[in-house]
């Protein structure tokens, strides 16, 4: 929720200001604290202050990782992306005693684009050697390889990278939520506190795809594979929100946080 509005600016952002939009979203105020504390633990907030007057704003390296994500889930499943007929191959090994080290790689992996073929390793259609190298040495990960494959140099079955059975028809139901969304934003007067939780529940859901579905270029995939539709409905969505979602966090900034309006930014996706 404050990645969406909140992740290019290093302004401090009030406690009560943050309770009061994840209410409106359905989120309660005991779940809120308790998810503001372990992110600051985490170092992903940095807190000024406590108590009432307590004020969180994301990191440094924080707002420059959501920067990054923001771009990947909003590109995902774009069909204008070309495909290169190239591969990513990564190869790795972490002993069972750095098995959190291991799970945590793996997780990473799977953010960036990629799936197991074999054991430990793993493919990705995405030039990602560079990203490879990064997320390694950030998780101190040194007995790995990560290289290009030519798609016509393989031998055997290509990789399959995408759950066939399970992805279309949470593609489909996603793009169902997405039409009812859209009618009801049709209907919609007034009520800003309801389209920004449309806004924020839409995003929510789109971004959970990217671990499950590494990507594949259209060309690899079925004829009617529902991942097209479901990102034009989220599109819809997320631009349709977007100026009344941003009248009303300046809505409730100015009653609560004025001196936080300068930090609003919301925008669509071209």
């Amino acid at each position: 929720m404050l990645a969406e509005f909140w992740r290019k600016t290093d302004l401090w952002l009030p406690a009560r200001v943050v309770v009061r939009l994840a209410e409106d979203v359905g989120l309660s105020r005991s779940a809120v604290t308790t998810a503001l504390s372990r992110l600051a633990a985490r170092g992903v907030l940095e807190n000024d202050g406590g108590g009432r007057a307590s004020r969180y704003r994301f990191s440094a390296a924080a707002r420059e990782r959501l920067v990054v994500g923001h771009q990947q889930v909003t590109e995902f499943g774009d069909p204008t992306a070309g495909w290169d007929h190239r591969w990513t191959a990564v190869a790795f090994s972490v002993p069972e005693t750095d098995r959190d080290i291991r799970e945590a790689f793996r997780a990473r992996l799977r953010w960036l684009g990629f799936a197991p073929i074999y054991g430990a390793l793993w493919f990705s259609p995405r030039d990602l050697v560079a990203r490879v190298s990064e997320t390694a040495e950030g998780y101190n990960v040194e007995d790995f390889m990560a290289f290009r494959v030519e798609d016509a140099a393989l031998e055997g079955r290509r990789p399959a990278l995408v759950n066939s059975e399970e992805l279309p028809a949470r593609y489909a139901d996603f793009a169902d939520r997405n039409q009812n969304r859209l009618r009801t934003l049709g209907q919609q007067d007034g009520d800003s506190t309801e389209v920004f939780r449309m806004r924020i529940e839409t995003m929510d859901e789109w971004r959970a795809f990217p671990w499950d579905d590494p990507g594949m270029p259209y060309e690899l995939l079925p004829p009617e594979w529902p991942l097209r539709q479901a990102r034009s409905t989220f599109i819809e969505v997320y631009n349709g929100t977007t100026e009344r979602s941003e009248q009303y966090l300046r809505c409730v900034l100015s009653e609560l946080a004025p001196e936080a309006v300068p930090g609003i930014s919301m925008s669509g996706i071209p």
